[in-house]
This record gives structure tokens, sequence and C-alpha cells, in this order.
């Protein structure tokens, strides 16, 4: 009987399957590592997505100042080269965009105005603009042939900080034309 009882503990023993409470425990597990992993993943995709439109914002500068380098003509009323140059239009009343424009003004003035739109720009993802340095409406312009940088008029440096939630991303122009995104 006793050979008998050992035989049925070793058969009994390579039997596969779960208890009950082996699978409360693997559950609990697999819930508590979801909640600890879902909020970071939503931390990660909106730095992710803020770090995508700085990178997207100093592209689209850069692209203006090419703009200017290369001459490219603007297709207004009648198709010229801007003696304004290109430049990038900002306003700290619309934040969730930005404004490609060409200064086809004559004598130049530096400044975006309604016909000269290139290209409405929105930001993804809730990225809005949260200050503007040197004012709440600030102009980026390169004029070409250098091209020479103007910020405002001005041969003076522009940071754009963008925002989302908490996390914010700035992305910064200097006179010489360099942009810098920190």
């Amino acid at each position: 009987m006793i050979q008998l009882i050992r035989k049925f503990v070793k058969i009994r023993k390579f039997v596969g399957g779960f208890t009950l409470i082996e699978m409360l425990v693997a559950i609990s597990i697999i819930i508590i590592l979801t909640t600890i992993s879902v909020p970071i993943y939503q931390g990660s995709r909106k730095q992710l997505s803020l770090q995508m439109s700085a990178s997207k914002l100093a592209q689209d500068i850069r692209r203006a100042q090419e703009m200017a380098m290369a001459a490219r003509e603007f297709q207004g009323s009648v198709p010229s080269v801007p003696s304004g140059g290109y430049g990038i239009y900002f306003n700290l009343s619309e934040p969730s965009h930005y404004i490609l424009f060409a200064d086809t003004s004559i004598p130049p003035n530096h400044q975006y105005n309604s016909g000269e739109l290139v290209e409405d720009i929105p930001f993804e993802n809730n990225i809005k603009i949260s200050q503007l340095f040197p004012s709440s409406t600030t102009t980026i312009v390169f004029v070409p042939p250098d091209p020479t940088t103007l910020v405002n008029s001005y041969a003076t440096t522009s940071i754009i900080v963008l925002k989302i939630d908490n996390s914010t991303s700035s992305v910064k122009v200097l006179p010489t034309g360099l942009i810098f995104i920190e």
C-alpha cells in the first residue's frame, strides 16, 4: 500500500497544470505591470511628439532660409523672386500653427502680410507655442543673397518654446542663421 501511495505521489508530481492561486498571482502581476507601463508609454509618446514638432519647426525655418538663398520664385499675383526674402511668422495668440511666407512688399518690410502666404503649418498632437522671444508676434526673415537673418526686422536671436503638458522644447535661431533645438 505504501508503494502504491508513493507511486501515486510520483505520478501526481508530473501532472501539469495551474492551481487557482498561481493563476491569480500571474494575473495580478500582469495587471500591476500594465498599470505601471501605460502611463510611462503615454508620457514617452508625448515627449517624442514634442521632439518631432521641434525638429519639424527647425526644418521649416531652414527651408525658408534655403528658399531665400536659392532665390526661389513666389507664385503670387506676379511670379517673381521676393525682394524681402522668405520667413516664418509666429503669433502667440494663435499657438497651434505658424506661417511660411514670402516678403513681396516693395520696399521689403520683413513682416507677414496675408497675400504672401506660402504655407500654413499646424503643430500636431496638442503641441502649442508657449513662449516667443523677442515678442508675442515674431517674424524670422531670411533676406537674399547671403541670406541675412532678421528677427522682427533686427539682427537678433529668436527663441520659440513649444509645450505639451509639462514638457517643453525650444528652437533657437541666431543672427548668423544657425538653428538649434534645445
